[in-house]
């Protein structure tokens, strides 16, 4: 398996683990799902990565930040395992919720632990990031049922329409308002919606994303679901060792566009975007060691494990052949000077 290019620090060591415990007392609070099921989400150390990505947030704005983490790695888990018709029916409710908390939805395994989530985040939160908490969190339930769509055709989908719904259904988007709401900053909406900030973020996104269906492409195989993999792997006709060295290599030139991209946007941001970039940051460097050793993923990673490196290889500065992210390159600083 090819190295994959990671220019940022890597986070190996996260600690916060009284934070898994403290998630684990709410859990047992707010949902009637299996005690080993909560188990397992908890030994993942989901609610430890929050925090640690969270800090240094408010003892106030950290603890609905960290249970954040376990609530929605349940509810991804949950949403996966059902029906169509069943996810559908859960991920309106989600929309509901995250619209108005108080209002009345069906009583499903995930309404009670969105509900008091959302409460919590809401509550505490700026009318700004109040917007930008509900309309993340909605879009990613509207996801949901593309998600199960596409994995209900019998063909992989092209590597274009994967990607658009794969940053949507991949939680990433609604993670990154709850790192701003942590912050206890807002960005100020001509920079929040900028170009060059939604490339970066897209970046972000996707980057995750697109390195966990690497991570887990033994799980997803097993279970037969459709990720980065196996779409390039059906664009090119390949085996599947091409395709994940492929995948290596666009998520490679990912992580240099979010680089080009993270050191403009330092450069010129203010105060409240300069502290989201490197919390963004901070958030990958965290992520990869996480998804490569997680309990969450240990039983099923490849045999040939996923390695990093932060020795930039030839041609990583070329777009990928998708031109769902091509204009990307179109806002690095590289390319404008010339």
């Amino acid at each position: 398996m090819a190295e994959l290019y990671f220019p940022f620090p890597v986070h190996s060591e996260i600690g916060h683990e009284d934070y898994d415990r403290e998630a684990a007392k709410w859990l047992s609070r707010y949902s009637d799902l299996p005690q080993e099921q909560v188990d397992a989400i908890v030994r993942s150390r989901t609610a430890a990565v929050m925090a640690f990505l969270a800090a240094p947030a408010s003892a106030e704005r950290l603890k609905p930040t960290v249970v954040w983490g376990p609530v929605y790695f349940l509810v991804d888990d949950i949403l996966e395992a059902a029906s169509t018709e069943e996810a559908a029916i859960m991920a309106a409710c989600g929309q509901r919720i995250w619209d108005d908390p108080d209002a009345s939805a069906p009583d499903t395994p995930i309404t009670a632990m969105v509900r008091q989530n959302a409460r919590e985040l809401l509550a505490l939160a700026t009318p700004v990031q109040r917007q930008r908490l509900r309309s993340a969190h909605q879009r990613y339930f509207a996801a949901i049922v593309s998600e199960h769509l596409l994995e209900a055709a019998t063909q992989p989908p092209s590597v274009e329409v994967y990607t658009a719904v794969r940053e949507a259904a991949s939680i990433m988007p609604a993670m990154s308002a709850v790192v701003e709401f942590a912050t206890g900053m807002e960005i100020p909406e001509h920079e929040f919606h900028s170009r060059s900030v939604q490339a970066f973020l897209q970046t972000v996104h996707l980057a995750t994303s697109w390195g966990n269906d690497v991570a887990t492409i033994a799980k997803d195989f097993r279970d037969g679901h459709h990720n980065l993999v196996t779409v390039l792997a059906h664009r090119a006709g390949c085996g599947v060792k091409d395709a994940v060295n492929e995948a290596i290599a666009v998520i490679s030139s990912v992580f240099y566009a979010m680089d080009m991209l993270s050191r403009e946007l330092m450069r010129e941001g203010g105060p409240a975007l300069c502290a989201y970039v490197r919390s963004m940051i901070r958030m990958e460097g965290a992520f990869i060691p996480w998804q490569l050793y997680s309990s969450r993923y240990s039983d099923v990673l490849a045999d040939d494990p996923l390695t990093t490196t932060d020795t930039a290889p030839d041609g990583v500065e070329t777009p990928p052949d998708i031109a769902a992210i091509a204009w990307w390159w179109d806002h690095l600083p590289v390319r404008d000077a010339a």
